[in-house]
């Protein structure tokens, strides 16, 4: 009679196969969190897999940030399963009033999530941060994957900040003309990338890189050991304009029979002309 009463458990296998496929549902995914303890940290995974910070909704940065440090340090478990965090900045800015309260809560912040994979900046003026949040970021560019788009006074500011593990890399970082930075913070930073390169530090192995910027493309073709192109196997280069050609053609070069995967994003290739695609073929099968 026992063996006829006993019912084999659900496959925990099918459980998370499920739970995955509502991966986009919330509210089904909330309601899983509620079945049982089993059910409980596969949901949250989904739900708290990626945060948002910045101009998505009417709340300011400020208020976004404070919010969710505050409810991340009431339930430090959560941290956990954030794998993903996109920081923006509106075009415009932030007022300079509120960059204190936001520099006072990103260290706390960031230093809470230690399981992430994939960090996206956008509209961060690296070079005017504090050293506490400076340093708050350095920590977390060693991750796996960064999409940056970041505003430095010079390639340096941010480029001193990567380390390995390093594999995936979207990059760009608009020219300093116009933004005005603090001479004193840029001496500041200045010395700390000193005392960085002291340090002896494993260079990035990237596979994949992705940039619109022609400066941190000449960077890379400079005497720095910070990161190591010649693992480069995908490479994503998109710009309209015509001073990119000769940079783009020198990195291709540079990478030799390591780059697999070549994506050229230009608007008007017939200005870049026939010598440019001739001068492609000829580097790849020299």
């Amino acid at each position: 009679m026992r063996l006829r009463s006993y019912r084999p458990p659900f496959p925990p296998e099918l459980i998370e196969y499920t739970i995955d496929y509502l991966h986009d549902s919330p509210s089904t995914l909330h309601t899983c969190a509620r079945v049982c303890r089993a059910w409980l940290a596969p949901s949250r995974f989904h739900l708290f897999y990626r945060r948002e910070i910045g101009e998505i909704t009417l709340t300011s940065v400020t208020e976004q940030t404070c919010k969710l440090l505050e409810f991340l340090q009431g339930s430090p478990h959560i941290a956990f399963y954030i794998r993903e965090f996109h920081f923006s900045v509106a075009s415009f800015g932030i007022p300079d009033s509120d960059w204190p309260q936001i520099d006072a809560a990103l260290p706390h912040l960031l230093g809470m999530l230690t399981q992430l994979r994939k960090l996206v900046l956008v509209g961060i003026p690296l070079t005017g941060l504090v050293p506490d949040t400076r340093a708050a970021f350095r920590a977390l560019f060693a991750l796996p994957c960064l999409v940056v788009n970041v505003r430095v006074a010079k390639p340096e500011h941010f480029t001193s900040l990567l380390c390995s593990p390093l594999k995936r890399l979207s990059v760009s970082v608009p020219s300093a003309e116009g933004i005005g930075f603090n001479p004193e913070d840029i001496a500041a930073i200045d010395e700390e990338i000193k005392a960085v390169g002291l340090q002896e530090r494993s260079p990035c192995r990237l596979e994949y890189l992705h940039s619109n910027n022609s400066v941190f493309m000449h960077w890379l073709l400079g005497a720095q050991t910070t990161i190591d192109i010649s693992t480069i196997h995908t490479l994503d280069a998109r710009s309209g304009h015509r001073r990119m050609e000769g940079v783009i053609a020198r990195l291709i070069k540079r990478l030799g029979p390591s780059l697999e995967y070549l994506t050229i994003g230009v608007p008007k290739l017939e200005d870049w002309g026939a010598p440019f695609l001739i001068y492609l073929v000829i580097i790849r099968f020299d």
